[in-house]
C-alpha cells in the first residue's frame, strides 16, 4: 500500500505543478461502455411491473422485444402491462406474438382469452381459454385447468343469456 501511495504521488505532484507538460491530453480518456441485454431490460420490465408502473414495464418490455424479437416471454408480460392500462388491441397483438413464438404456453392463452374478453369477442375467448385450458391439464397443472374449468363455464353461461336475448 505504501508503494502505491509513493507511486501516485510521483505521478501527481508533477501533474499538478505542470513540469510534465501535456501528460493528461497525451492519453485518451478510459470509455466504459455497459449494453445492457434483452434480460436486463425484461428484468427492469417486471420490477416497474411489481410496483405497478405498468407504462415504465411497456417501455422495458419494449426494448427487450427491440433487441431479442423472438422473446415471447417479454411479448406476453408487454401484452399483460397493456391489458392492465386498457390497451387491449396493442395487448392482442402482443399475446398474438407470444402465442406463436411459443405456441404451448398456456399462460399467453389464457391472457389473450382476457383481452378478447375485454374486447368483447366472447367466442374467441373461449377458444382460448378452452387451449389454456386442455394445455395446463396436458402439463399436469391441475390447479391453473380447474381454474379454466370454471372460467369458461362462467363464459359460457354469459354467452347463453346473450343469445337467448
Amino acid at each position: 500500500m505504501n508503494f502505491l501511495y509513493q507511486a501516485i504521488t510521483i505521478v501527481a505532484i508533477p501533474l499538478t505543478i505542470g513540469i510534465i507538460p501535456n501528460a493528461a491530453s497525451s492519453h485518451a480518456p478510459v470509455v466504459i461502455i455497459s449494453q445492457a441485454s434483452s434480460t436486463d431490460f425484461y428484468t427492469r420490465g417486471d420490477d416497474f411491473f411489481n410496483n405497478k408502473d405498468y407504462k415504465g414495464a411497456i417501455e422495458a418490455y419494449t426494448q427487450a422485444i427491440k433487441l431479442n424479437p423472438n422473446f415471447a416471454e417479454a411479448h406476453q408480460s408487454r401484452c399483460l402491462s397493456r391489458l392492465l392500462i386498457g390497451d387491449y388491441p396493442a395487448a392482442l397483438g402482443d399475446c398474438n406474438n407470444a402465442i406463436r413464438i411459443r405456441p404451448n404456453d398456456a399462460d399467453a392463452y389464457r391472457i389473450r382469452g382476457t383481452v378478447r374478453l375485454n374486447l368483447k369477442d366472447i367466442r374467441a375467448t373461449v377458444a382460448d381459454w378452452q387451449t389454456a385450458a386442455n394445455l395446463y391439464n396436458a402439463q399436469g397443472d391441475r390447479e391453473n385447468f380447474e381454474y379454466m374449468m370454471n372460467r369458461l363455464k362462467n363464459v359460457q353461461q354469459e354467452l347463453q343469456r346473450i343469445q337467448q336475448r
